[in-house]
């Protein structure tokens, strides 16, 4: 059951958080050792399992052993109960104690609480470098990071984000093993912090950064998300004469003036808006088409499903990447609707979109681009077919989804002068220059 489990959660962690492990050769493969890491989010116990060929077994607060579900799974991952009131911990560091002497590996977060700031805390916890110091085993320092990001202590869920997990190379308690206990332990944990913070300083400085940025003020409303719609409004209304008809277009437009002046700046306010033309353009699309007379979409809902799955991965990419993404994307349904006119088509944007996403996913080598860009191809080639779309009429909605595509690398980023060089930051949910 556990490695049952252990495969699931491994699926979906590399899916959702994206996660790596470094160095796992350095846990011993057999006899006892003890990992200490720190400890930024509720999911650290996990994270340094998944990585590992052989069970960590956790101390863990009693309370949540009592949690349906929740306690049935630490138990199935070997975790054991810990009383966490002051003074009231020794019989689990004694059972700790007899299963590092048994063999097996202990987990262990010195700070005994999650980081308040993603750093390791001022003080640390004894009971890592005790527990080597007594018994002799290993103490395998590991450093977290990125599960801040995804799950810092105030936030009630988790969001994606990069975790990597790396294993340092073992401290042995036998230099130590000489020294006093007031001198021992003391340095050996001086050594441990050492090292997890080494690795953890540029994930704890990028992590300040997406806390400020997603406090930042909004751009003013870019030329991508502005232009299109203004010119829309103007040709849909040239048809029809209709001032409801063009209303959508007005009220987006006023959406992006309240998200620059009036709506709290936060996490998921900053992904709404980074996605919101192809929101628009997948809500508003049926009504430009009918007031111009050209045929609807043919299977709209898989259209918008395959569109918004194709941008999850850009969840984890840099900015310039994600919003380069939504650009183009614009670019695809403007050079669509032109191409409509000259091959009318319901299935046409089945193949000018996919093969769009799956060109950029290639180019630019994103996050599950050798699975996205299969499967986008795929879809490419059997939808429209499944739709019935006609052969003569493939041609071009193919080139429209190419020109789309050279259009997204040609037209630059940036529209002003260029700002100070981006870090590295979460796209669809950051955005430093607010120029841009």
């Amino acid at each position: 059951m556990r490695e049952l489990i252990k495969t699931l959660l491994d699926a979906l962690f590399r899916v959702l958080f994206v996660y790596e492990c470094e160095g796992a050769h350095n846990v011993p493969t057999t006899g006892g050792a003890v990992v200490a890491a720190n400890h930024p989010s509720y999911l650290d116990p996990i994270l340094v399992s998944l990585g590992l060929g052989r069970p960590v077994r956790f101390m863990a607060w009693d309370a949540l052993f009592r949690v349906p579900v929740l306690g049935a799974l630490m138990r199935s991952f070997g975790a054991f109960p810990v009383d966490v009131r002051r003074g009231q911990g020794r019989q689990a560091y004694e059972e700790a104690k007899r299963l590092v002497r048994d063999g097996e590996v202990i987990g262990i977060f010195p700070e005994g609480r999650r980081s308040q700031t993603g750093w390791m805390e001022p003080a640390l916890r004894e009971g890592a470098a005790r527990l080597a110091w007594e018994t002799g085993a290993p103490l395998v320092p590991a450093t977290i990071v990125g599960a801040f990001r995804a799950w810092p202590h105030f936030q009630s869920f988790p969001w994606p984000a990069r975790i990597k997990v790396r294993f340092h190379d073992p401290i042995s308690p036998v230099p130590f093993s000489n020294l006093p206990e007031a001198e021992a332990l003391p340095a050996l944990l001086a050594e441990l912090r050492l090292r997890v913070e080494r690795t953890l300083l540029p994930g704890v400085k990028a992590d300040l950064r997406y806390g400020v940025v997603y406090r930042l003020p909004s751009p003013w409303p870019r030329l991508y998300e502005t232009v299109p719609v203004l010119g829309l409004a103007l040709l849909v209304f040239w048809k029809t004469q209709s001032i409801p008809a063009v209303l959508p277009c007005y009220a987006y437009i006023g959406y992006l003036l309240l998200d620059h002046f009036l709506i709290p700046q936060r996490r998921l306010t900053k992904r709404l808006r980074n996605l919101s033309p192809v929101l628009f353009a997948l809500g508003y699309g049926p009504r430009v088409l009918a007031a111009l007379g050209l045929p609807p979409v043919l299977a709209g809902g898989s259209l918008a499903a395959i569109t918004l799955g194709a941008l999850f991965p850009y969840l984890y990419e840099r900015g310039r990447t994600a919003l380069g993404v939504i650009r183009g994307l614009v670019f695809a349904f403007l050079v669509e609707l032109g191409v409509l006119h000259w091959a009318p088509s319901g299935t046409g944007v089945h193949l000018a979109v996919p093969l769009f996403l799956a060109a950029y996913a290639w180019e630019r080598r994103t996050v599950f681009w050798g699975y996205a860009v299969p499967v986008l191809l795929g879809y490419a080639v059997l939808v429209p077919r499944a739709l019935l779309m006609p052969g003569a009429d493939v041609l071009p909605h193919v080139i429209g989804g190419l020109v789309a595509w050279l259009l997204a690398r040609m037209i630059p980023d940036r529209m002003r002068e260029p700002a100070a060089p981006e870090p590295e930051r979460m796209g669809l949910g950051l955005d430093l220059d607010s120029r841009d």
